[in-house]
């Protein structure tokens, strides 16, 4: 789990396979959203680089992008001579 302080709010930060956010946890005044409500996305910048002064790692916060789907062109296939009727 991750925490930071910043501007004397403390904020936890969520991994989710729909994405990542940061919460409020406790604190109040300022741009403190409230407890268990997401943090606006402007502060999502200066949490993280209070997260990683406090001593957790950059790669934390990088997500695994998935993998494109690699599409298959059949190819048509011919047995001599057709007709075909539309």
């Amino acid at each position: 789990m991750i925490e930071a302080i910043f501007d004397g709010n403390k904020y936890r930060y969520c991994k989710t396979k729909k994405g990542n956010y940061w919460v409020g946890v406790s604190g109040n005044g300022g741009l403190y959203p409230g407890a268990n409500t997401v943090a606006p996305v402007s502060l999502w910048s200066e949490l993280q680089r209070s997260a990683i002064a406090g001593g957790c790692s950059r790669s934390d916060f990088v997500t695994e992008k998935p993998e494109k789907k690699k599409s298959v062109r059949t190819a048509k296939k011919s047995n001599g001579p057709s007709i075909s009727i539309f």
